[in-house]
């Protein structure tokens, strides 16, 4: 069978389009330092890859809440501190002004820093993170805030009981928050027993004052036991972001095997294809007659 010089030219230009193609293969990954760039490349490693980034995306966004937990839950533990610390002065005042040394004088005075240390609890309770009420349950954000008070020093509670979860991991949240009404008044209601001591001291009553020291010592323990409990909650976000750091690395690892060109191997490659390339181009040019007439034999 007679072979054309059509046949020979569609034949070379086959393999010149092969062979470049191929070249600009290896200097496609060579570029982009990735071994797969679309579907083609490899089909089974594309789905690979696509399931580890998925995976990466939802890792981000767990170590995103986690982030969010510990840094409401960390300001949550600074605020209970400073509740504690008040609580502990009043405390001492009700210890000292209970004895018989005490006069109604400095009872009245003891009367007015007891108001202050009230004020002070009733700010820290309507704390705020990042424009959030920290102790309003679901009410983060309204223009009334947890917390108020009259002119006779009755404390009334404004947010809910809501608690706001965030998600650390498929089927795993952490409550975040503690509401106002379960900080301060569960089981001593921390306002009220201030509230009494004040008026105590102001009707010079150290029976009264010595009989609420037992209170405060329970309303302090109420705040401590919310402390060791956030405390908790911070740790396990911690335990959980270490889990996603060490996971988060093996996913990565596992991406780039997949997905990474060995450069070394790929400059290899193209060292070698562009001198087959080079080749060809030689051969084509001794092969094919610049002649229209021979073209069209």
């Amino acid at each position: 069978m007679r072979v054309s010089n059509r046949q020979i030219m569609d034949t070379i230009t086959k393999n010149l389009f092969q062979n470049e193609k191929r070249l600009l293969e290896l200097q496609n990954k060579i570029s982009s330092g990735k071994r797969i760039n679309r579907p083609s490349d490899d089909p089974l490693g594309m789905k690979r890859v696509l399931d580890y980034r998925k995976l990466l995306a939802q890792i981000k966004q767990y170590k995103k809440n986690i982030a969010y937990g510990e840094t409401w839950l960390k300001d949550t533990e600074s605020v209970l501190g400073s509740v504690s610390d008040l609580l502990r002065r009043a405390k001492e005042i009700a210890v000292y002004q209970a004895t018989g040394t005490s006069t109604a004088q400095t009872r009245e005075i003891a009367a007015q820093e007891v108001k202050n240390l009230y004020d002070q609890i009733i700010q820290l309770a309507n704390s705020k993170w990042k424009g959030n009420f920290i102790f309003a349950g679901y009410q983060t954000k309204t223009n009334l805030p947890p917390f108020s008070r009259d002119e006779d020093y009755n404390a009334t509670y404004q947010g809910d009981t809501g608690k706001i979860e965030v998600i650390v991991g498929e089927g795993n949240k952490v409550t975040i928050n503690l509401h106002g009404q379960e900080v301060f008044s569960q089981e001593v209601d921390i306002f009220l027993t201030l509230k009494e001591l004040k008026e105590s001291l102001e009707n010079n009553d150290p029976e009264m004052i010595g009989s609420l020291v037992e209170e405060i010592d329970k309303a302090f323990n109420q705040i401590d036991r919310y402390r060791a409990e956030v405390g908790a909650r911070i740790n396990r976000l911690e335990s959980a972001e270490n889990y996603w750091n060490n996971f988060n690395l093996n996913i990565e690892k596992a991406l780039s095997d997949t997905e990474d060109a060995d450069l070394t191997e790929v400059m290899t490659d193209l060292l070698s294809q562009q001198a087959v390339y080079q080749a060809s181009l030689a051969t084509t040019a001794r092969i094919i007659q610049p002649s229209l007439i021979d073209f069209l034999r």
